[in-house]
């Protein structure tokens, strides 16, 4: 059935059937529910393609996020996937263009959010690891176009749809497999490379917690940048030097291989148990020679697949997206890394 038919069988206008489906104009409640009836009985779908067409143009998806070569390569895994998702809408002309920040320089964040709003963009993919200034600037500046939340969800923000784990039980997970990797009380240290990002935050909240439940004993917060290297290893230096008695290492974010290689570098590869995150290369090379003992997984590719998506559905097809799209909690050895 077409929008001409419909108006034919209601009795009124294309342009009032217009109205009632993109839910805007003034229409009589009378003509509204009439023409919707129609539709609900006679099974109308609206043509996209034809609505492209008419569009005369593609969409553009913003995407929000840090510096692909940062934290080990983990951004670059989730952008090539927001990429490949948009090039099987190729009929539709999505195209993909990506406003990098550091994360932790809120004006390089701002900088990267104007740029994003001046663009004009039809859809949104926003990594919110920046939480408090993330939100700032949602209230701020509100995007007039609908966006999608990755890796992490962002208490306070009205998303179309947020795709990632939940990242407290990513933690609690964690500690379950410290527990059966190294049985017996701690004390053990949940490494954290930010103090500002949520699911980071919730990771260590988690694993903590799961050592609360248990009565395993404590667990020592280490806050230790990613980069540069060398404050970075004199971080993981000193902890080894003033709390040898810790028996694992919890990396909350793809930092684990260097909490691993620092280890190895000191002789004490295998006195120590290392979980991470993150299947980026050199995790994954960590974890097939035996220094990381496991990683959980967070599906960064499938995230921007997903992503790509839930804004088809509210920029093309003008559809309501799934809201909250859960990630499982992947657990990799190195019996099944492939």
């Amino acid at each position: 059935m077409t929008v001409t038919e419909i108006a034919r069988l209601a009795g009124v206008s294309i342009g009032t059937v217009d109205r009632v489906l993109h839910d805007r104009g003034r229409v009589s409640a009378e003509t509204r529910d009439k023409i919707r009836h129609i539709i609900e009985t006679e099974g109308f779908q609206p043509n996209p393609l034809a609505r492209h067409l008419k569009r005369n143009r593609g969409y553009l998806i913003g995407v929000l996020m840090p510096s692909l070569e940062s934290e080990s390569g983990y951004w670059n895994l989730m952008y090539e996937a927001i990429g490949r998702a948009a090039a099987e809408y190729a009929v539709f002309s999505l195209e993909v263009r990506h406003f990098p920040f550091e994360r932790t320089d809120r004006r390089s964040l701002d900088r990267a959010w104007k740029a994003m709003l001046d663009a004009s963009c039809d859809g949104l993919v926003i990594a919110p690891v920046m939480q408090e200034e993330t939100l700032l600037l949602l209230a701020s500046e509100p995007p007039a176009v609908p966006y999608c939340l990755i890796d992490s969800p962002l208490p306070g923000s009205a998303p179309v749809s947020t795709v990632a784990q939940d990242p407290f039980q990513g933690g609690f997970l964690a500690g379950r497999m410290m527990s059966l990797l190294c049985p017996g009380e701690g004390p053990f240290a949940a490494v954290r490379p930010y103090t500002e990002a949520f699911n980071l935050n919730e990771r260590a909240r988690g694993f903590r917690a799961w050592f609360e439940a248990a009565g395993g004993g404590e667990v020592v917060d280490v806050l230790c940048p990613d980069s540069p290297a060398e404050r970075r290893d004199a971080v993981l230096d000193g902890i080894l030097d003033s709390r040898p008695d810790i028996r694992g290492f919890f990396a909350v974010s793809s930092i684990g291989h260097a909490v691993a290689e620092r280890l190895k570098l000191r002789g004490l590869e295998g006195s120590r148990r290392v979980i991470g995150y993150d299947l980026v290369a050199e995790n994954r090379e960590c974890l097939r020679s035996g220094l990381i003992d496991c990683l959980i997984s967070q599906r960064p590719e499938e995230q921007g697949r997903i992503a790509v998506s839930q804004l088809y559905r509210s920029m093309v097809l003008e559809e309501e997206s799934e809201g909250e799209i859960a990630m499982p909690l992947d657990i990799y050895f190195k019996e099944n890394l492939v």
